[in-house]
């Protein structure tokens, strides 16, 4: 059986699993009512403003040290900002979200999701990658990788593929149970490890020597992060999710995406989001966009997701 048969059986099994139209309508009235959600995780809110959470101290100098880092190899990490409390708030909400028959995406409803990255950190860490006056691309997406054998997340990929402009772009990670090696944590291939060229040209093309090959391999390096640090990547750097060694504590984080102050943003950039502390949070109606538009781009990294395309193509549809 060749690929582009295995892959037309599996897109075929994949529709035959989606949301049937009368769920999307029952999924689709639950989903914009403000009262469900809230109703759903006690506590909760959905609201224009988060309450701010009182972050950990640590070396303020570190943070100057990521934007270096970043700048040299294309990546950081920071230290672990974000208190056991509002971990806890977020993975309660990761958890009421799934069981209650949502992708865990759906958590971006809330605003715990929110504070956690609008924090003076998160802040401080744009400023040192990207420069002052940063905004938030609409992107983002909540990683589950299941305390089982063999589980991992995404493969090998660069975020908005090799599109002008890609380092001065951002991605932030955030890690909500700790990613150890054992867990799947994130491995990336540092821009100064890379052959000449390297990540300017296609990654993909078969154009690296075996040497070459188990060079890059040994450059490869593994990016363990406790809960509640964050990691960051330009959008050319290669990264991929480890595989996780089996029993323990599934491996959660969330991912968005920022862009430098004097770059102009592609179409599906938009609309930028102020994401300071103080900048006001999206509406309930335009964070269920965000979702939408988030499982129609990235249901091709998490087959799971597909189920829920329909409910996705129906609240854009509603939205217009």
């Amino acid at each position: 059986m060749d690929a582009a048969t295995r892959r037309a059986i599996a897109e075929q099994l994949l529709s035959e699993q989606q949301l049937k139209p009368a769920l999307v309508e029952q999924q689709l009235q639950r989903a914009v009512e403000p009262a469900y959600w809230t109703g759903l995780v006690p506590g909760s809110s959905i609201g224009p403003n988060a309450s701010p959470i009182h972050e950990l101290p640590f070396d303020p100098q570190s943070l100057r040290h990521a934007g270096e880092q970043v700048r040299l190899d294309g990546y950081c990490a920071t230290p672990v900002f974000l208190p056991p409390d509002a971990l806890s708030r977020v993975n309660v909400t990761i958890d009421a979200v799934v069981a209650d028959g949502w992708p865990p995406v759906f958590a971006w409803v809330f605003d715990d999701l929110w504070a956690s990255v609008r924090t003076p950190t998160v802040a401080q860490l744009l400023d040192a990658a990207l420069g002052p006056g940063a905004r938030q691309v609409p992107h983002v997406w909540v990683h589950v990788v299941p305390a089982v054998a063999g589980a991992r997340g995404w493969a090998p990929h660069v975020d908005g593929g090799l599109a002008r402009g890609s380092r001065t772009r951002l991605s932030v990670w955030i890690a909500f149970t700790d990613a150890s090696v054992d867990r799947g944590c994130i491995y990336v291939l540092p821009r100064s490890q890379a052959p000449a060229g390297f990540f300017e040209d296609n990654w993909k093309t078969e154009r690296l020597t075996g040497a070459e090959t188990v060079r890059l391999l040994g450059a490869v390096r593994a990016l363990p992060a406790p809960a509640g640090s964050a990691l960051a990547w330009n959008f050319d750097i290669l990264h991929w999710s480890g595989m996780s060694a089996g029993p323990g504590i599934p491996r959660r984080s969330v991912s968005l995406e920022f862009i430098a102050r004097d770059q102009d943003p592609a179409l599906d950039e938009e609309p930028l989001l102020g994401c300071g502390p103080d900048d006001p949070l999206p509406t309930l109606t335009e964070r269920l966009e965000y979702i939408a538009n988030a499982i129609l781009v990235y249901s091709k990294h998490e087959s799971a997701a597909s189920r829920f395309v329909p409910l996705a193509e129906r609240l854009l549809s509603r939205s217009v």
